[in-house]
């Protein structure tokens, strides 16, 4: 058998509908190729399982076992939400000094970087308050530090891991991983390392591969589009497959093309491949990685080269 790794990318969305995906992907680092191996989508509940049960037990069947796929144990997990609860909501001190004054580390950065931001003619304009109880600091990271570095039509708006729209899927995940990692509680750094679980944001991903592979800025601004976006995400999945050594069934293609979920698990599995062979971004000095860290890639990323 040929040495190779797998990677598993999810997009999750509401237990209640049917937009969850999962892509698997097979990387043989000898011939630098990735094969998409399959993408599910629509992963919901069924006759006898809920929507959580289903998608736990997809996820176990690529885990080691005693059956055919023994051996091939999945080297990491890319998901699109987060998967460290922001400082303030999983603090347990008695007393809250309130944000001015708070000593914990990750609070302590996020205000450091904040009054750094403000004092920046480049950032200063896009300034917040900040709230370590809805806020991370990898979300202040890439408003200040990160996003400034793209093209416009390359920026988005970023979701706080606690806003209105991150909320729930947050809590979610958190229930999962709690069987994924083997956590109790709320999960930490350390359950995440030894689960292999990588936090992606696919509209990064898709950015920065679009600025690496020269994709024209209308399709990396598109593919999310609900009319065009097929064809831009068509265009992405052909740069990869010409410049990165991809590999994928015109009916796999037809399927990331078609539909925007199972898009976005593709990237996220790719890019936990990114990770797991040194081509993202590392965290910076002195940053709160416990508290949470978006893997990204790298400038000249890619699994091939």
């Amino acid at each position: 058998m040929r040495n190779s790794s797998r990677y598993l990318g999810l997009e999750l969305a509401g237990a209640k509908n049917q937009k969850t995906a999962l892509a698997v992907l097979e990387y043989y680092p000898t011939e630098q190729k990735v094969f998409l191996l399959d993408i599910y989508d629509r992963i919901a509940m069924e006759e006898r399982e809920s929507s959580d049960e289903a998608l736990i037990a997809l996820i176990e069947e690529f885990k080691p076992g005693d059956g055919p796929e023994a051996g091939r144990q999945v080297s990491k997990i890319g998901v699109n939400v987060p998967l460290v609860l922001p400082p303030c909501a999983a603090c347990i001190r008695k007393a809250c000094p309130m944000p001015a004054k708070c000593s914990v580390p990750a609070v302590r950065w996020m205000r450091g970087v904040t009054k750094k931001a403000a004092r920046r003619p480049s950032t200063k304009k896009t300034v917040r308050e900040f709230t370590p109880y809805t806020q991370r600091p990898i979300e202040l990271h890439m408003r200040y530090e990160v996003m400034p570095g793209l093209p416009l039509s390359h920026r988005f708006e970023i979701d706080e891991a606690l806003g209105g729209n991150r909320a729930p899927l947050t809590a979610r995940m958190n229930f999962l991983l709690r069987h994924l990692a083997g956590g109790s509680g709320w999960i930490d750094a350390g359950d995440l390392e030894r689960a292999g679980v990588i936090e992606i944001w696919p509209k990064l991903s898709v950015a920065l591969l679009g600025i690496e592979l020269g994709i024209p800025k209308r399709a990396i601004s598109q593919y999310r589009h609900l009319e065009q976006g097929g064809h831009s995400r068509e265009e992405i999945l052909e740069a990869l497959v010409e410049k990165h050594g991809l590999f994928v069934y015109d009916r796999d293609l037809r399927k990331l093309s078609q539909s925007l979920a199972c898009f976005d698990a593709f990237i996220c599995a790719y890019t936990a491949l990114l990770a797991d062979i040194g081509k993202c971004v590392k965290s910076p000095a002195g940053f709160p990685v416990k508290s949470g860290w978006i893997n990204f890639p790298a400038k000249s990323s890619g699994a091939r080269g």
